[in-house]
């Protein structure tokens, strides 16, 4: 059996004035972003919490009881945790997404909120550019003292610029589209 392309069908992209393709995807709204990266924070505390706290566990035990508080203040002992904290919750986080981004553009607060990742173009994302570009310079930034907040901050409120664009959507060439009904 043949299969034909339907003549009538809507084109996967229009073309403006000036002959440049324009997308025709439905954006995500803000309030679909927002729920999604709730869902998504709930179900990677479930993970990272437990481990963060057996990483504490692991530290005090090390060091024992007499010196917690020399190891308290210590920066080997702040940069093993900040580290150790990295890896929990990086290893945690693409242990419940990584499938989910490589296949379909999605983490499981995407998948019920039925949004998605594409490129500015709306095509699949490659998962190694989703982890290299759009989630790696997020944790990185993140986990600096003072600068992390700050860069939190203005990359949630970018959002309510006109195009619904993260700060690390500006990075990665990404965007959050609606899924068809």
């Amino acid at each position: 059996m043949t299969t034909f392309d339907n003549p009538y069908a809507s084109p996967p992209e229009v073309k403006d004035y000036f002959g440049t393709a324009q997308s025709t995807d439905v954006l995500a709204t803000r309030s679909e972003r927002f729920a999604g990266a709730f869902i998504d924070g709930l179900v990677q505390a479930i993970l990272v919490l437990p481990g963060s706290f057996a990483l504490g566990v692991v530290l005090f035990a090390t060091v024992g009881a007499d010196n917690a508080d020399k190891v308290e203040n210590s920066l080997a002992a702040k940069l093993i945790g900040s580290i150790g904290g990295f890896v929990i919750a990086a290893g945690a986080f693409l242990l419940i997404n990584g499938y989910l981004l490589a296949t379909r553009g999605q983490t499981v607060g995407k998948v019920l909120m039925k949004t998605k990742i594409v490129s500015d173009g709306g095509d699949q994302v490659e998962f190694g550019k989703l982890v290299l570009r759009r989630y790696l310079p997020l944790w990185l930034l993140g986990s600096i003292p003072w600068i992390g907040p700050l860069f939190g901050l203005a990359n949630a409120l970018a959002i309510f610029r006109e195009n619904r664009k993260c700060i690390h959507d500006d990075i990665a060439g990404t965007k959050v589209i609606k899924l068809p009904a």
